[in-house]
């Protein structure tokens, strides 16, 4: 088992703040597995910091004229530092369970 800190770069975006907020969060799971040799079987967050955030606001039209309608859409970018636990599956060391299957076994794929 090994444990360390990182620090993963995340972004996210969606029609509201909270939206943009869980899409980044969900994002942290998959980033850090793909940084930490092993399988990681826990990911504890330590600190939170905002990067960027950045709403985008427009006017649509209907037709072009009429229904005037303003749409915002949030993006958000988090630095966020996690503390990873993770298993090294080459430091387990397996035993090995042969099975002999008769020729009549194996042809009907039995056991």
């Amino acid at each position: 088992m090994n444990e360390e800190r990182r620090t993963v770069r995340v972004s996210g975006g969606g029609p509201t703040r909270e939206r943009a907020f869980a899409a980044a969060l969900r994002q942290v799971a998959a980033a850090v597995g793909r940084a930490v040799d092993g399988v990681c079987y826990r990911v504890e967050p330590l600190a939170v910091e905002v990067v960027s955030a950045v709403e985008h606001r427009w006017t649509e039209r209907f037709l072009g004229l009429l229904f005037p309608r303003e749409c915002r859409r949030y993006e958000l970018t988090l630095r966020i530092e996690v503390r990873v636990a993770a298993l090294d599956p080459d430091a387990i060391a397996f035993t090995v369970r042969e099975e002999r299957l008769t020729p009549l076994q194996h042809a009907l794929r039995m056991r």
